[in-house]
């Protein structure tokens, strides 16, 4: 989390100019609040994170039927189409590696090629192309963290360049509070530091395991099947479209290709080391290589769909907030011993979808109605990388300039202690100060943490943050039963849930009748 001098520099200087400072304003009304009730919220429940729908896997026939499902409970409450529609329609590709697959290294006029799955493996990031730089850079751990005073690439000339990275995060010998210590932050996730290297012009990004105390590079990458036959094609990584220019090679690379670069992997881990016991970046240019790299995909063309839906406003129609969830899970196991094999994700992110159905009924059935519309989005992909948000945010349906704020909901079912943690309470500061009022009406409040900013860029509020929208999202944290089959209905407290519901459609509902709300940028989003 940013510390106080930080924000309110940040508070001073970055907020969106388009923005205004937050009012007062009307809370739900209170018929809208009854028919936000357990009684429909178990039954709906129940029924999305059944067997009948096989786990919702995107894509898959179980996410469709749920998709049925959602848009008939829509339907039936009087929700409008979006453009005479309730669905959004958005095109993934599942990639596989072509061939060939080449890296090559020329150092006066010496040409030495490297060998695919021994000295390097693209990752499931990897974009297509062919690129040869004679700029070959070493950026630390490839992180840009504007909190933790933290920047590998600052005074480092990455543009055109292939650039070479260490996987993970600086882990201080002492300093457990830096970097939160053993608990990584968003900053370490590959698809970040991919995200990072674009940001800053790479050509390439080569990465490495953190071999602090070992002598050997391991190479993995992505297994793909091409590489590693036990590997099954469904399980093929699913990306959205490259855009224009934008794609880079993304190698997991060993020893030989370190060595050859510079020198050797211990001199390499020094700097590592370094890293970690002085919290100070080591990033430098290496003299004399040429790298050529050219990683080549198929692609095939798979369709998916968000579920769209719409209450007019009765004052600024053309201006809206969005609340979302998303409807998807992750499938059925792959292991036939198991009875049951069906990950019904009861919590992940059944909660979250009942949530937002329940909301967007009971306001399109109120006679009041907010000021500004109100968008119900149920995403689909989200268990993919965001795709489904990320989808919407690159071809929306309304435009997004129009679109005052985001409030999401992610597995709000597992309440402990009446604890409800909150994200981007510092990103959005109007929004946390209208939950905290909302929170204070409610019959029990909830006990407030502000403490899930490594998760913040695991959720679909991430897409509409990176467009400098206002964002909040509830979540009541991880727990044994993540992502495993146990996630089931009958653990769900239900009781809680109802007033995380209560709480966000409130503080949506506020965000729709005032004043534009400011949105203040973090590190690396501007």
């Amino acid at each position: 989390m940013k510390s106080t001098t930080l924000f309110v520099c940040l508070l001073a200087a970055c907020i969106i100019p388009s923005f205004a400072a937050a009012g007062g304003g009307p809370s739900l009304p209170p018929d809208i609040i009854r028919r936000i009730d357990t009684a429909d919220g178990r039954r709906i429940l129940s029924h999305l994170a059944s067997d009948f729908f096989k786990g919702r896997d995107t894509p898959s026939t179980g996410l469709d039927s749920a998709a049925r499902y959602i848009i008939e409970e829509l339907r039936s409450a009087g929700l409008e189409p979006v453009n005479g529609s309730y669905i959004h329609n958005y095109v993934l590709e599942r990639v596989d590696l072509d061939t060939p697959c080449t890296a090559r290294m020329v150092v006066d006029g010496a040409v030495q090629d490297f060998a695919i799955k021994t000295d390097f493996v693209p990752f499931e990031q990897t974009g297509a192309a062919a690129v040869s730089s004679n700029k070959v850079v070493f950026a630390g751990f490839g992180i840009t963290a504007q909190e933790y005073a933290y920047d590998d690439y600052a005074g480092l000339d990455a543009k055109g360049a292939i650039v070479v990275i260490v996987r993970g995060e600086p882990e201080h010998p002492t300093d457990t509070t830096w970097f939160n210590g053993k608990r990584w932050t968003r900053y370490s996730p590959s698809r970040e530091k991919v995200r990072n290297a674009k940001a800053h012009g790479a050509a390439a990004l080569l990465m490495i395991d953190a071999a602090r105390l070992r002598k050997k590079l391991t190479v993995s990458g992505f297994p793909w099947p091409s590489l590693f036959p036990k590997m099954k094609a469904e399980a093929l990584p699913l990306t959205l479209p490259e855009e224009p220019g934008k794609a880079i090679p993304v190698l997991h690379v060993g020893d030989n290709v370190i060595n050859s670069l510079f020198g050797s992997v211990a001199s390499l881990m020094d700097r590592v080391i370094g890293i970690d016991s002085t919290k100070t970046p080591a990033s430098f240019r290496a003299d004399g290589p040429t790298i050529s790299i050219d990683v080549r995909l198929r692609r095939d063309t798979v369709r998916a769909r968000n579920i769209v839906s719409y209450v007019r406003g009765s004052e600024m129609p053309d201006e809206y907030v969005i609340m979302g969830a998303h409807y998807d899970h992750i499938g059925v196991s792959n292991d036939s011993t198991k009875e049951d094999r069906i990950y019904n994700g009861a919590d992940d992110n059944g909660s979250g979808t009942t949530g937002l159905l329940l909301a967007a009924k009971a306001i399109a059935r109120s006679s009041v109605k907010p000021k500004r519309s109100m968008l119900f989005i149920h995403f689909s992909g989200e268990e993919k990388g965001l795709l489904g948000s990320k989808a919407y945010a690159r071809t929306p349906l309304l435009p997004l300039d129009k679109c005052v704020a985001m409030i999401n909901t992610d597995m709000i079912g597992r309440c402990v202690d009446n604890k409800l943690s909150i994200g981007g309470n510092t990103r959005c500061p109007d929004l946390a100060r209208i939950n905290e009022e909302e929170n204070g009406r409610l019959d029990k409040p909830f006990n407030l943490a502000y403490d899930i900013e490594s998760y913040f860029f695991r959720s679909d509020q991430a897409s509409f943050a990176m467009k400098k929208i206002p964002v909040i999202f509830y979540f009541t944290g991880e727990h044994e039963d993540y992502h495993k089959l146990t996630d089931e209905v009958a653990k769900i407290d239900f009781d809680s849930m109802i007033g995380i519901v209560r709480l966000a459609a409130s503080t949506a509902w506020r965000a729709a009748d005032i004043p534009r709300t400011s949105y203040v940028p973090a590190g690396g989003e501007d």
